[in-house]
């Protein structure tokens, strides 16, 4: 087996959070400084929000580690600013109260974060959200489609992002906009069949039935045992 390079990893969790009826997903990131000991064996250390390693040292067999772990060469290569800390904070401090359900003070931090940077990839999604969880969908549609635009969204920690945020825009009927953000975490792991799934889920729905069958054929293509897009064709046919 070829060896993998030591630097830093990502790791991306999705926790359930809440319970019955109020239940839902967060998505977390987390960083860590990965060393192979050997070809069986990964050294991975847990980063904090700085980039310097922290106490907690997990031994990982390499074949699970090439499936739960990203290399992100160039994170932490430049150093937090003030700001970008400051900016960090405002944002878990967010999301803290979005899980307690304080909205008007999520609401503030996030918009204390963005106007530290208003292209801050994390704070925009949460406000999105926050505005959907709230029942403001114009303002929802307005943050998200200005996400859709920066420049600085293409990156493959990103992906999560957008597919998560295809599943709350599909949910709430805004088919085209789902499409266009599961358009781009497709971009970003295009080896993904669940993504292709999910585009024929939201084209279906919106009414193209055709272009529909099409992207199913190409998710079965990609994994022929593909439960979900079976039966969402059996209900097309139907």
């Amino acid at each position: 087996m070829p060896s993998i390079p030591e630097g830093v990893y990502s790791e991306t969790k999705v926790q359930k959070i809440g319970t019955m009826g109020t239940s839902r997903t967060q998505t977390i990131v987390d960083y860590y400084k990965c060393t192979q000991i050997d070809e069986n064996t990964m050294s991975v250390q847990i980063l904090d929000m700085y980039g310097d390693p922290m106490p907690l040292v997990e031994k990982v067999k390499v074949e699970e580690f090439l499936k739960r772990f990203t290399y992100e060469p160039e994170k932490f290569q430049k150093k937090a600013t003030p700001k970008d800390l400051a900016t960090e904070k405002a944002i878990a401090t967010a999301e803290h109260h979005v899980a307690r359900k304080e909205y008007n003070s999520a609401e503030f931090e996030y918009s204390k974060a963005l106007k530290l940077d208003e292209e801050n990839v994390r704070a925009n999604f949460g406000l999105g959200k926050l505005y959907v969880e709230t029942g403001e969908i114009q303002k929802a549609s307005e943050v998200f489609g200005n996400l859709a635009k920066q420049d600085n969204v293409l990156a493959p920690e990103n992906k999560h992002f957008f597919n998560e945020l295809g599943i709350e825009l599909r949910s709430l009927e805004l088919y085209d906009q789902a499409i266009e953000f599961y358009q781009k975490a497709f971009n970003l792991a295009e080896d993904d069949e669940n993504l292709i799934f999910n585009i024929a889920r939201a084209t279906y729905e919106k009414g193209d039935v055709a272009q529909a069958h099409a992207l199913l054929d190409k998710a079965l293509e990609m994994n022929p045992e593909m439960d979900m897009a079976k039966k969402l064709k059996a209900t097309m046919k139907s």
